[in-house]
């Protein structure tokens, strides 16, 4: 993805400006720039190389020609060394101005004047590149810039595609590929995927070609030929695809083999950069659509900054980024923490000279990022405040945006989305974020950036505490939480911040880059849970700022609850007693009683089985002699119950941590309004088969990060986080049975196999209740071994068929889970895929 290129300041006419360049050999740039209005004064200049501004500089080198120009002062001089980054052949810009943006005329001996100045550097370097093919819909490749020299391979390389000669696109080797730098040992950022363009996807055949520029060599695998359907072809697969939703038998495998046959607009998580590009624009209308056009301008929001020691160009960027707002009514406070760089004082205070919405808070002692904020908190004048980091970037819609929301609301706080900024301006690792999720705030601090809420709410909560630095913001967002309902906490669903990735943030290095941060967060979160009378022990997750937290109840709260454990078996004796026998040994810490609940078993094991169990302490067999129907057989068990709490279990389905019951109990007893809790579930090899249930997505539901290592975080720690979903599997589910009465049970009429738990998680949400992933209650599932696999030829029509009731109850709220961000798609695989939302889609 091109570079956010900063807004173009105006030439000021009024000003006596001018840059001289006389260096421009190799990789020096240099001469002497002055502002004649403040002849005396050593210029300091901004130093902008295609629009981002990458340092500044100070004019004060001797010049002994500094009489030509009738200057008394002789430090004019300049010396500017461009980045390593820019040597890479291609032609690149120079621009530089004044610490207020205004830009210098550029002359040299060449004659004229010019705003830009522009130059090509290269390095000795050969080209490391494949083009892949046709991978899931899309052209994918790498390419990497090798200097033996110094021992370096690099990503970024810009490749241009060609058809018949003519250019196609021109793309950027700068996407994640672990595969290659694991193979070839150099960036993992240098991979690009290409999309045909419409009118090439309508031919039957195109030759592509695939260039490096600039010497345009070409890749390895180039030329590709490709092959699609005419149009002909074309107009009949789209037409069987729609047959194919009225055909029950072979609709499933027909759908997807036609859909696969159609290329179509697709963008891969990896693709964000190329996403990003096109959803951009759509922002600000996409908000208008959903929260309307009220009149806001007359709303003052207080950005609050504190600065200690960012880079001078990255701290620039982020005030440019903030005066660049479409909400004009604004004021930005810059808490000067006491870093000691002269420089970045001196420019903190040009700023605040030439900006009356600029005000400079000087700190006389460093005092850290709480203190530093509260400064600005206590000055602020606005209705509302906006935190910012001294070297982030805001979208130039962000604050119109997060207004809109809020007057459509009335929420008192929100939050963003955001992504992290490179450092020559890339955007990368989008974070789409749920709506809010406090059981996900616990475990980690998902909301960061951007935050805006009601000035008197945080100094009603005492603004940021200085013992919790490192997590303050975590820390705040939990006390808010204890003042605020959750319809006054508001999701906006666009990116709107951009993170600064540099060496010492977090957003490069995790909590890594901060070794308190996680101890901090910790206590942050153990002190809101005693504040709210819940006794816990919370703890991180290894090294990351991700935190356990390990419910206290006492062992009598826990005993005295009961559970009883659910099993539907039909023969297959021998794994259903080692389902059970696994239960009974490994259980530990709660009352619990098991209901084996026999669907017509005819096998002698089955029977001599089912009167052993009979036999045993805290077992019931219950004898179902009705043709299988899940929802049914559970219910009939659901009524047999002594207990509360209902486990239900498949006899596939195999524990050994003592406290996975225990685990997913209390998160009943922390709780009153959590109506069900899932669990982890592994195949065999240790792979995830569930880790919470995604609504809509491949058009009911779908499994999240089915396939990934049982210890991955998944994406932003979603599958090791506890967290509220919209549903969880049934194969390894408590429930409430007070709530599991209240709406009637599984659905025994028309969902008597498939999706009868989602829909029972759907009712539980509908009537105010909570669905619970819990990661840490983990179970291994040896999935569709009971009853063979749902998607034979002779099951398919009944899986279509309640494919078909699901779609139809809920064909508005399938579309919607609100704890999956809509930016994902919904075609198919959770977190893996993006869509291009367009104003006024849901």
């Amino acid at each position: 993805m091109a570079r956010r290129a900063a807004k173009a300041p105006v030439l000021r006419a009024e000003r006596k400006l001018l840059c001289f360049l006389d260096k421009t050999g190799e990789a020096e740039i240099g001469g002497w720039a002055v502002d004649f209005d403040r002849s005396a004064d050593s210029l300091k200049m901004r130093v902008m190389i295609d629009g981002t501004v990458e340092d500044v500089i100070v004019c004060d080198l001797h010049r002994e020609d500094s009489k030509l120009v009738n200057l008394a002062n002789s430090r004019i001089g300049f010396s500017y060394r461009v980045p390593e980054r820019y040597w890479d052949g291609a032609r690149h810009g120079v621009r530089f101005a004044t610490l207020d943006g205004t830009l210098i005329p550029i002359s040299s001996r060449a004659g004229g004047a010019v705003q830009e100045y522009n130059f090509v550097l290269e390095k000795p370097v050969r080209l490391d590149a494949v083009v892949d093919g046709m991978v899931d819909g899309l052209i994918q490749g790498w390419a990497l810039r090798v200097d033996d020299r110094a021992g370096t391979k690099l990503g970024g390389v810009r490749v241009l595609v060609t058809h018949e000669g003519q250019p196609v696109a021109e793309l950027v080797a700068d996407q994640f590929r672990g595969d290659v730098a694991e193979q070839v040992g150099g960036d993992a950022a240098c991979g690009f995927a290409f999309a045909l363009p419409r009118e090439l996807r309508r031919r039957e055949s195109v030759t592509l070609k695939f260039l490096a520029l600039p010497e345009r060599e070409e890749l390895n695998g180039s030329p590709l030929e490709i092959s699609f359907p005419g149009d002909s072809a074309r107009e009949k697969i789209e037409a069987l695809i729609r047959r194919t939703d009225e055909l029950f038998s072979f609709a499933y495998h027909l759908k997807r083999e036609l859909k696969a046959a159609i290329p179509r607009e697709r963008f891969l998580l990896a693709d964000y950069p190329r996403w990003m590009l096109e959803s951009r624009p759509l922002a600000l209308a996409r908000a208008k659509a959903r929260y309307g056009v009220a009149d806001v301008s007359g709303r003052l929001v207080s950005v609050i900054c504190p600065v200690y020691r960012p880079g001078v160009g990255d701290f620039l960027a982020a005030v440019d980024s903030v005066r660049a707002q479409t909400h004009q009514n604004w004021e930005l406070l810059l808490i000067d923490d006491a870093g000691g760089d002269t420089t970045l004082t001196a420019v903190m205070a040009d700023l605040a000279a030439v900006e009356p919405r600029i005000k400079l808070l000087p700190r006389k002692k460093n005092g850290g990022i709480a203190r530093a904020t509260n400064d600005g908190l206590k000055a602020a004048t606005g209705a509302f405040i906006a935190f910012f980091d001294h070297d982030d970037l805001l979208e130039p819609e962000a604050l119109e945006i997060m207004l809109l929301a809020q007057a459509a609301t009335g929420a008192k706080l929100l939050y963003s989305d955001e992504d992290k900024v490179e450092r020559g301006g890339t955007f990368s690792e989008p974070h789409f974020k749920p709506d809010f999720n406090h059981r996900f705030l616990l475990d980690i601090n998902y909301i960061c950036h951007l935050v805006m809420m009601e000035a008197g709410l945080a100094r009603m909560a005492g603004g940021l505490d200085p013992a919790l630095d490192g997590a303050q913001d975590h820390d705040l967002l939990l006390r808010l939480c204890e003042r605020l309902m959750p319809e006054q906490v508001h999701h906006v669903s666009e990116i709107l911040y951009h993170w600064r990735k540099t060496a010492r943030s977090t957003a490069a290095a995790g909590s890594k880059a901060k070794p308190k941060a996680a101890q901090a967060g910790a206590k942050a979160v153990a002190a809101h849970l005693e504040r709210r009378g819940l006794p816990a022990k919370v703890a991180p997750r290894g090294e990351l700022t991700c935190y356990r937290v390990e419910w206290k109840f006492s062992p009598a709260m826990a005993k005295k609850a009961g559970v009883s454990i659910l099993i539907p078996y039909r023969d297959h004796a021998g794994m259903t007693l080692e389902c059970v026998e696994a239960i009974r040994r490994c259980t530990k810490g709660v009352t619990y009683e098991i209901i084996l609940l026999d669907n017509w078993s005819t096998s002698p094991e089955a029977v001599r089985f089912a009167a052993g169990q009979a036999n045993t302490e805290n077992t019931r067999v219950l004898r179902i002699t009705e043709p299988f129907n899940y929802s049914r057989i559970n219910n009939i068990g659901a009524r047999e119950a002594r207990h509360e709490f209902l486990l239900f279990m498949n006899n596939d389905v195999f524990v050994s941590d003592p406290d996975w019951l225990r685990r997913m109990l209390d998160e009943m007893l922390a709780d009153e309004q959590v109506g069900a809790v899932g669990a982890k579930l592994l195949y065999p090899d240790g792979s995830v088969q569930h880790a919470g249930v995604v609504l809509g997505v491949g058009g009911v539901a779908d499994h999240a990060f089915r396939g990934i290592a049982g210890d991955a975080p998944g994406y932003m720690a979603h599958a090791i986080a506890a967290q509220e979903v919209s549903a969880v599997t049934a194969a390894c589910m408590l429930a409430r049975k007070s709530a599991f009465e209240a709406v009637g049970g599984f659905d025994e009429r028309e969902l008597s196999v498939a999706f009868n738990d989602v829909d029972l998680c759907v009712k539980l949400r509908q009537v105010g209740m909570k669905i619970v992933f819990m990661p840490d209650a983990v179970a291994e599932h040896r999935e569709s071994v009971s009853r063979g696999d749902d998607f034979d030829h002779e099951k398919l029509a009944r899986f279509m068929f309640e494919n078909e009731v699901m779609r139809q109850r809920y064909a508005a709220l399938l579309p919607e889970d609100p704890y999956y961000n809509r930016h994902f798609s919904r075609e198919s695989g959770v977190y893996r895929e993006l869509r291009l939302v367009r104003p006024g889609e849901a």
